[in-house]
């Protein structure tokens, strides 16, 4: 099991690991609410997010469901690492509820997979490249509502350099890289850390050449979470696509849709440069800006 575990994914665990259970055991969620002393809506909250379920009641659900043993303790497990707190709510000031849950899951992926149209990747971002994209952003800020994000931005990148950090997939059109965001020194130096980045050994980064005519109207993110291993019950691997919005967010899970998204990452892959050449072109791109 990872050591990054984030509250956020194991709620979403808890409410799909609950729904399968109830379903396969032939129950509806009223049947099963008032089965546990509960109200006949209290399950259908639950397993729509809206109710953090005690471990006690977890465990009454799942002895109806005829889940016992190490099985049962696994998912309880779950459930109580649900209701702790995640690092990222001490930024609750500056944080809107649709963005703190992708900070939840990204907390704990196990391989990030994202496209950028128009900017450098959050998760690469320096601290003057992140500020110039906050102060130059269409939503107002406050000076000190900026520094807020951009030191919220800068502890989302400490997974990368944890001991088991994610495997992050990059690709980046050459608009974002171009694009002067802060000035041509501020996108200098940023190139140049992008660079530095590439050569993690958990880091790829892979440039969208103009010269390919190809591009996708639309950055994304594809999150894989690790699988909890057995005795949790369907240990499966699961997978999420984050789009964000100018005020929103679209978080996508059925099969259709993540596959959708895959083959788009990975067609993209397939025509961007390689990490090697990447690098080369980044640099000369870095080069031309302080001719």
């Amino acid at each position: 099991m990872a050591t990054r575990q984030s509250p956020t994914v194991q709620r979403r665990r808890l409410v799909l690991t609950l729904r399968k259970l109830r379903e396969r055991a032939g129950y509806t969620s009223a049947d099963a609410a008032q089965q546990v002393d509960h109200d006949a809506s209290w399950l259908s909250r639950v397993e729509n997010g809206d109710v953090r379920p005690h471990p006690n009641d977890v465990r009454a659900l799942l002895a109806l469901y005829g889940v016992e043993g190490d099985q049962a303790e696994a998912v309880v497990a779950v459930a109580r690492q649900a209701k702790q707190r995640g690092w990222w709510q001490r930024y609750g000031d500056v944080l809107p509820d649709w963005f703190t849950a992708y900070v939840g899951m990204e907390s704990e992926a196990s391989v990030i997979r994202t496209y950028e149209c128009q900017m450098f990747p959050g998760l690469l971002q320096g601290e003057e490249y992140a500020r110039a994209v906050f102060q130059t952003g269409p939503i107002p800020l406050r000076d000190d509502e900026i520094e807020r994000q951009v030191s919220l931005r800068m502890e989302r990148q400490k997974i990368l350099a944890e001991d088991d950090p994610p495997i992050l997939r990059v690709v980046i059109d050459e608009g974002a890289v171009r694009r002067a965001v802060g000035g041509p020194e501020v996108l200098h130096r940023q190139i140049r850390l992008l660079v530095e980045h590439s050569t993690r050994s958990n880091v790829q980064v892979q440039l969208l050449p103009y010269s390919t005519g190809l591009g996708f109207d639309g950055s994304f993110v594809i999150l894989d979470f690790p699988p909890l291993p057995e005795p949790y019950p369907d240990a499966a691997e699961e997978r999420m696509v984050y789009v964000g919005t100018l005020t929103g967010a679209l978080y996508l899970d059925r099969p259709a849709e993540i596959s959708a998204y895959a083959t788009a990452h990975e067609q993209l892959q397939a025509v961007a440069l390689g990490p090697k050449p990447t690098r080369d072109r980044l640099l000369a791109l870095a080069e031309e800006l302080v001719k």
